[in-house]
């Protein structure tokens, strides 16, 4: 048996955790280059100052949104849903379409992530995405409207 649903979140968290890291980095550099005498405006048109401090806002806000990502995959259990229950955050979902099995596994954050388990790779899909929406509060059997894939049903979750 491959990884655990843990293991699958742990490894999401770790990625975004070392994302996180190297932003707030990059912010911290921003925040002092835009503060530092160097970036003191020289002219009317020399606008270096300013762009640096909006750069330095925008990363720090990414930095919160990292940090509320983490915290929300923190609180994802890793156990199996019960029988019969819909798609929910946590899940793992196998869709059949006329051409092939797609797996996904359902998170707050970390959409776009391929994870490999029990031979399958799985793509990570957040409930905001197209593909999210389409799966969330379905069930096993349920037909379901893919982007790229059209009418498609769920084969399996867990």
């Amino acid at each position: 048996m491959g990884d655990s649903k843990s293991d699958l979140i742990k490894q999401v968290i770790d990625a975004l955790s070392l994302d996180l890291a190297v932003l707030r980095k990059a912010a911290l550099e921003t925040h002092t280059s835009s503060t530092d005498s160097q970036s003191k405006q020289e002219g009317k048109y020399d606008t270096q100052g300013i762009e640096s401090a909006y750069l330095a806002g925008a990363q720090a806000e990414k930095v919160i949104d990292l940090e509320e990502h983490i915290s929300k995959l923190q609180q994802i259990s890793g156990h199996d849903l019960a029988d019969n229950a819909p798609v929910c955050l946590g899940a793992m979902i196998v869709v059949s379409t006329d051409e092939d099995d797609l797996s996904y596994m359902m998170l707050p954050a970390g959409g776009g992530m391929s994870l490999a388990s029990q031979g399958l790779d799985f793509i990570v899909v957040t409930p905001d995405s197209p593909i999210g929406a389409a799966l969330l509060g379905k069930h096993v059997g349920d037909t379901i409207e893919l982007p790229k894939h059209g009418k498609s049903f769920i084969s399996d979750l867990w």
